[in-house]
């Protein structure tokens, strides 16, 4: 009797432990009066597992579309709420009292702390000053770098039309990832690695990139895991990434210890100077306070920068080819523009940045509707709310609550993309300028703000030079629109497939 008793208790004391955390979180927890499913209001698992899934941008959706009528954020975790509506976004992302992030991002997972990962803003700003400036705008890339873009473009194009001569299916999704890779190897190291030249997948990049998304996502959303279990002294060296890993984030930061501690060898044993430095090489010279970055702040931005350039610009590309041949209409509406363009002279070989900005109006607008629908990067960009609380949206949000936006979501809110804020139409960036302007401030998919993605005009002058040049030489014909995917908040395409034929170029 007294085992059973005994059992009985083991069983009961958790269970009810658990059913008082699901009524204080549903009924009195500070976040009580806001909308959400009750699985998600009391358990952050709740998140993970949808995460670990790739259901996230669908489920976050749903639950915004299903709360419409309440016009309130959404509770899609204990502490975390979603702001779905672009009116917001300056709220929670341009106030520097809430520019710090929540911890979501402090797990390690990504490697040690850098400029992604900084939660606290007074050192993210002095990182940001230290490692931002004029080397990431539109201008630098045009004096700097457009002339070895524009090799590798031409060098891409040939591949194509190699490949497009065998009249077999090409799985379009890898070859733009791997034009993309190039180009941010390229940035960073002064040589890319030879994924366009090669037509593979050099060293394992986009594969171990992407096979630690999954890991990140959960450990990212999962409260207790990130703040109990990876902070372990026992467990975190089985769970972290470590540069031996032969695979996943772990590799990817080996690889970029290989790139700076050559880089390293070769300044103090050769004397080695750069007139117009690669990004590894301002990582390298950078100062905060006045003083170099240490060695892992060093090998942690030169990881950065692999994780950054290793997949979403090549999603932006491929969900762009893959839009237009899904919608032959403004398929040939984009073609029909080019070729005027190109017939009237205005068309260098290939297509420069500026010459896409000022005679591909169409195609401008098919590029943001494509990164409007189908956004590279839909993350929890989380921030923590100032304590004291503060007024957003119209609702008091008590201080500590972790505030998010989502640009799968905010892309879509009926109020500013109605009557059809989930069709891909071109035409609304071209209806009046006055609309357009307001889409442009509520575009979050690099991010807003004090944080946005350095790397955000390097995505629009990649995407603004290939994607013309490959509608321009050759005829596309969709096979497999294959599947968007997104895996720990970043997004990648999978076996989008088409046929090739090749085009005459004056």
């Amino acid at each position: 009797m007294a085992l059973f008793s005994a059992l009985t208790l083991l069983v009961l004391a958790p269970l009810s432990a658990l059913v008082l955390r699901i009524i204080y979180n549903v009924y009195f927890h500070p976040l009580s009066k806001f909308p959400g499913p009750w699985y998600a209001a009391s358990f952050s698992l709740t998140d993970a597992v949808i995460c670990l899934l790739r259901w996230e941008h669908e489920w976050l959706l749903d639950l915004t579309k299903k709360y419409a009528h309440t016009n309130m954020p959404v509770r899609i975790a204990p502490n975390v709420l979603l702001f779905p509506k672009p009116s917001t976004i300056k709220d929670i992302y341009w106030d520097a009292k809430h520019n710090t992030k929540s911890t979501l991002y402090g797990t390690g997972v990504l490697g040690p702390p850098h400029l992604f990962s900084t939660l606290d803003g007074n050192e993210h700003r002095a990182l940001r000053k230290a490692l931002g400036g004029p080397q990431w705008s539109f201008g630098a890339l045009k004096n700097t770098w457009e002339p070895r873009i524009d090799s590798l473009i031409l060098l891409f194009t040939s591949k194509l039309s190699h490949l497009a001569q065998q009249d077999q299916p090409i799985i379009i999704c890898d070859k733009a990832a791997q034009f993309a890779a190039d180009i941010m190897t390229m940035l960073s190291f002064s040589t890319p690695w030879g994924f366009v030249e090669n037509q593979r997948d050099e060293r394992h990049l986009l594969e171990s990139w992407r096979d630690g998304l999954n890991f990140f996502g959960f450990a990212a959303r999962f409260r207790w895991f990130r703040e109990t279990v990876l902070k372990s002294p026992l467990l975190k060296p089985y769970l972290l990434p470590s540069a031996k890993d032969t695979r996943g984030m772990g590799y990817l930061i080996g690889q970029a210890d290989v790139q700076i501690t050559e880089r390293e060898r070769r300044i103090e044993e050769e004397g080695y100077t750069q007139d117009k430095p690669d990004y590894i090489q301002y990582a390298l010279q950078a100062r905060v306070n006045g003083k170099p970055l240490d060695p892992i702040q060093k090998r942690a931005h030169a990881t950065l920068l692999i994780q950054a350039g290793a997949d979403t610009t090549g999603t932006g590309l491929g969900n762009t080819l893959r839009f237009l041949t899904m919608n032959r209409a403004c398929y040939d509406k984009a073609r029909t523009e080019i070729a005027a363009a190109e017939e009237k002279g205005f068309l260098s070989t290939p297509i420069k940045y500026e010459e896409t900005i000022t005679h591909l109006p169409y195609f401008v607008a098919c590029i943001k509707e494509s990164l409007r629908v189908g956004p590279p990067g839909p993350q929890q960009l989380t921030r923590m709310c100032a304590k004291g609380g503060a007024w957003i949206g119209g609702y008091f949000i008590p201080g500590g609550t972790e505030m998010t936006s989502y640009s799968y979501v905010v892309h879509r809110d009926p109020g500013m993309y109605a009557p059809d804020p989930d069709a891909f139409r071109p035409e609304r960036w071209l209806e009046s300028e006055k609309k357009a302007a307001e889409m442009e401030a509520a575009n979050f998919g690099f991010g807003v703000g004090p944080r946005v993605c350095l790397g955000k005009d390097i995505a629009y002058f990649e995407m603004y030079k290939l994607l013309p040049e490959i509608i321009r030489r050759f005829d596309l014909e969709l096979v497999d629109e294959g599947r968007y995917l997104v895996a720990g908040g970043v997004a990648f395409n999978q076996g989008l497939a088409m046929k090739l034929m090749v085009r005459e170029v004056n």
